[in-house]
């Protein structure tokens, strides 16, 4: 999956700044890249929208677990993918860079942006989740508030969220690693908790604690799963493992990134594949699915989650601190989303689709004005939540990986096989080499469609806050970028489409 470099290659690549000069700086080595894709992967995905996928598809029934590990088999094509293109062109908004040198500018871009609408609703839903998982840590505690899971609640505790990420990001991406290594000791301890307790407590001893909460006992029923309901969950668990493009977005920052950057995508792939396959056997193996939609119906909601289910079945000291772990593990989420939305921003204004400014980096070499961008829509999809579902930033999340998914197959099949497509871009030998990398694009082809199909529309939700009609706004707004663009670049007497037959400067 690798390019060979020269060792004086790696040395200058290690050296230099990724962007000229106060630019982006290659500091960063391979277990951040592995551990930023797991730190963006393990929170509210595996903590809340698996718990409650039920609620969403109830058809689905016992094979939510089974759904989560194949979601991420499913991925294996997309793992091959980025470890190939990663490896050839590892650049700040790789995932963009990649799109745009294989389909060109307008294409590309538009999936790309489609990609950042994405990243910034999942991160809008986080902030949201925060409110939940603290009221889970306040409950564990002995706090009878319930004010954390109110419309206020979730807006303000959201809000100081991302506004307490941005400031970290501001800092530099150095200190962006050292709470990376920290997040990754703390999904380790909380998934060991919940793996542990889950099979070692046995059903009936649960849903009797259960029902001393919720005041009755679930009734067990034969369990007759839809198959369009497993699809379908499989496709919104995209959400839960969308962190693996985090850490190809590093590209820019991470020294020696023709190597490093390919082996962190796989290890994180891995990483997140193990814990998310043993944290959803565990919690359905002591909680059974038939007792989900019982407690959703009954208005104790909130008692869905990993936390709150798993608390009630620990001791009190390690139920209390589980959900405080949690708690934190969600907010730290955050911080790997806007590093992803931010170097796609830094990435577009280098190749002249947005202003030249946030293209431009502070003195801790942070693109600063991308980064509060970012963090200002996120806070637009946060309030998004807070009125209209979080199933929304989480469906438009799993969408938005699903269309990225098959158009970069799609990318890879037109550099294999289009004679002149292929002719005109230098490095389509490198992305394509090897039968193996050609077949997994075709398979990504194949897979993102079947996905983006039974994820695309949200029963019972108004039109407009439909993941369809989000992601066509989006789409409208990056056509007319493009345009802008291209009518820029004419104006200078520039070539626009010229740049996109060429990897960008490092």
């Amino acid at each position: 999956m690798t390019v060979e470099t020269t060792s004086e290659t790696r040395r200058v690549e290690k050296e230099r700044p990724a962007a000229a000069s106060r630019g982006l700086v290659r500091t960063l080595g391979v277990a951040v890249v592995a551990l930023s894709a797991v730190a963006q992967e393990y929170g509210s995905g595996i903590n809340f929208v698996m718990p409650r996928s039920l609620e969403s598809y109830p058809g689905a029934e016992g094979l939510v677990p089974l759904a989560m590990l194949v979601a991420g088999l499913v991925l294996i094509p997309e793992v091959v993918l980025f470890a190939r293109y990663s490896a050839v062109m590892p650049r700040a908004g790789s995932t963009y860079v990649w799109l745009t040198r294989g389909l060109g500018p307008y294409i590309g871009f538009a999936v790309a942006f489609l990609w950042f609408v994405g990243i910034c609703g999942a991160t809008g839903f986080l902030a949201y989740a925060t409110g939940t998982f603290i009221g889970d840590a306040a409950q564990a505690s002995g706090f009878t508030t319930q004010w954390f899971t109110t419309r206020s609640g979730h807006l303000i505790t959201g809000l100081t969220a991302i506004w307490l990420i941005t400031a970290l990001h501001l800092s530099g991406v150095k200190n962006y690693g050292y709470l990376i290594y920290a997040a990754g000791a703390l999904v380790t301890i909380a998934a060991g908790i919940v793996i542990v307790t889950g099979f070692a407590t046995a059903p009936a001893s649960a849903l009797a604690r259960l029902g001393d909460v919720v005041g009755f006992h679930p009734t067990p029923r034969p369990s007759s799963p839809s198959f369009a309901a497993f699809v379908s969950v499989v496709g919104l668990f995209m959400f839960a493992y969308g962190g693996l493009e985090a850490s190809t977005s590093l590209g820019g920052e991470v020294a020696d990134a023709r190597r490093n950057m390919p082996r962190g995508i796989v290890a994180g792939w891995a990483i997140a594949l193990v814990l998310y396959t043993l944290v959803s056997y565990a919690l359905f193996h002591a909680v059974p699915w038939w007792s989900a939609l019982p407690i959703l119906e009954s208005g104790y909601g909130y008692m869905l989650t990993t936390p709150a289910l798993i608390g009630l079945l620990a001791p009190r000291a390690i139920a209390v601190f589980l959900n405080i772990l949690v708690a934190v593990i969600v907010v730290k989420t955050i911080a790997p989303q806007l590093l992803d939305a931010s170097r796609f921003l830094f990435a577009w204004a280098e190749d002249g689709f947005i202003p030249r400014r946030f293209a431009t980096t502070n003195a801790a070499h942070a693109p600063a004005s991308a980064i509060v961008l970012a963090a200002s829509l996120s806070c637009l999809f946060l309030i998004d939540a807070v009125f209209g579902g979080w199933q929304i930033g989480v469906t438009l999340r799993a969408v938005s990986i699903a269309i990225v998914f098959s158009t970069l197959g799609l990318a890879t099949v037109l550099l294999a096989w289009w004679p002149s497509w292929r002719r005109a871009r230098t490095f389509a030998p490198d992305c394509t080499r090897g039968v193996f990398v050609k077949v997994m694009a075709v398979c990504a082809v194949i897979i993102g469609v079947i996905l983006i199909v039974s994820v695309i529309h949200q029963r019972g939700t108004d039109w407009y806050f439909q993941p369809w009609f989000q992601l066509a706004v989006a789409a409208l707004v990056s056509v007319l970028l493009a345009i802008a663009a291209n009518r820029r670049a004419s104006l200078r007497g520039d070539d626009f489409f010229a740049r996109f037959r060429v990897p960008p400067s490092q």
